[in-house]
C-alpha cells in the first residue's frame, strides 16, 4: 500500500457557514427519518443532562434542528423559558409548523455569535452541532457568558476517528479534504478550561453504522445535511468515475457479515460556570460515566 504525506493548512478545514446553512435548509423535509445516529446520541445526552440537573427555568437548545430534543427537554425541567436557535431558518420552520401552543421560543443565528445577554441561561444543551463551528474557543466563551452561575453546559459532538473508512477512501483519489476534521476530547476539555468553565468532564465512545452498500452512507449524510461543507471544497459536482473509484475502495472495510461500516466517535461533555473565585468541588466532579445497554 503507497502512504502519502498530505500537509495541510487551517484554511483547508474551514467550514462555510453558508454552505453548513444551505444544506441543513436542503434537509429538512428528510433529516428526521435519516437521522438515526443523531437520534440515539440525542437519547445519551438526554439521559446524562438528568444525571447532572434537576431544574432550569431557563435553557437554551443550542442547534436545535427539527426540534427532536424539545419534548424530553421541557417534560423533564418544564422550563419558563425555552430558546431553540439553529442556523437554518427552514429547520426551526419544520419544527414549529404544527405546534398549537407556543411552548418555546425559536431564534435563526449562528451559534459562534449568541445573540443574548449575560446570565440568561442555567443549561445550554447542544446535541450533535459544534463540529460544524470554526471558532468553538469564541462558543465556549460565550456560552460560559451567557450562562448563570452554577448553570450547566452539555453537549456532544463527534470525534476523530468519525467516518474513518469514508476519509480513508477520498483521500486516495483527491489530496484535497472531503470530510471535515474532528477535534479531540482532550483538546475540547482544555479549551473549556481556557474559556473560564469549571470542572469540565470529557468522555468519548464509538459507534459503527453498517450499510448494505456504500452508498447508503452517502445519501443518509446528504439526507441529514452532512455533506462536504468546507470552505475550499471542489465547487464542480463528484464524477461518476470518481464516485465509483471511491465506492470501489470502500470495499476493502466489507464486513464478514457482507456490509459496510460507518465509524463514528461521539464525544461527550460538560461543564459548569462557577461564580468568580469559587474554588470547592462541584458535583460534577464526583459524577461518573454510566454504561449504556
Amino acid at each position: 500500500m503507497n502512504c502519502y504525506l498530505i500537509i495541510l493548512n487551517n484554511d483547508d478545514y474551514k467550514i462555510s457557514k453558508g454552505a453548513v446553512k444551505a444544506t441543513f435548509s436542503k434537509s429538512v423535509n428528510t433529516y428526521d427519518a435519516a437521522a438515526v445516529l443523531q437520534r440515539e446520541v440525542l437519547a445519551r445526552l438526554l439521559a446524562r443532562v438528568k444525571l447532572l440537573s434537576k431544574q432550569a427555568d431557563c435553557l437554551l437548545d443550542l442547534g436545535s434542528g427539527t426540534g427532536l430534543a424539545r419534548e424530553e427537554l421541557q417534560s423533564y425541567f418544564n422550563a419558563k423559558f425555552h430558546v431553540e436557535l439553529d442556523i437554518a431558518l427552514p429547520m426551526l420552520l419544520f419544527a414549529n409548523a404544527n405546534l398549537t401552543n407556543r411552548t418555546c421560543t425559536w431564534v435563526c443565528s449562528d451559534a459562534e455569535s449568541l445573540p443574548f445577554k449575560a446570565e440568561s441561561f442555567n443549561l445550554i444543551f447542544s446535541a450533535s452541532m459544534l463540529q460544524w463551528c470554526n471558532d468553538i474557543d469564541n462558543v465556549f466563551r460565550d456560552c460560559l457568558r451567557t450562562l448563570c452561575t452554577n448553570g450547566l453546559f452539555i453537549f456532544s459532538l463527534f470525534g476523530p476517528e468519525t467516518l474513518q473508512e469514508l476519509r480513508h477512501c477520498f483521500a486516495e483519489e483527491d489530496p484535497q479534504p472531503h470530510v471535515i476534521s474532528f477535534s479531540d476530547m482532550h483538546v475540547i476539555g482544555d479549551q473549556l478550561l481556557q474559556a473560564g468553565f469549571h470542572a469540565p468532564v470529557m468522555e468519548t465512545e464509538t459507534m459503527t453504522v453498517e450499510y448494505q452498500d456504500p452508498m447508503q452512507l452517502l445519501l443518509d449524510l446528504k439526507s441529514t445535511g452532512a455533506t462536504n461543507n468546507l470552505a475550499n471544497r471542489s465547487r464542480g459536482l463528484l464524477t461518476k468515475r470518481r464516485l465509483n473509484a471511491v465506492l470501489q475502495r470502500y470495499q476493502d472495510f466489507r464486513l464478514p457479515n457482507g456490509k459496510y461500516p460507518a465509524t463514528y466517535e461521539i464525544v461527550y461533555g460538560h461543564a459548569w460556570k462557577h461564580a468568580s473565585g469559587e474554588d470547592e468541588p462541584f458535583p460534577s466532579e464526583e459524577w461518573q460515566p454510566i454504561e449504556f445497554v
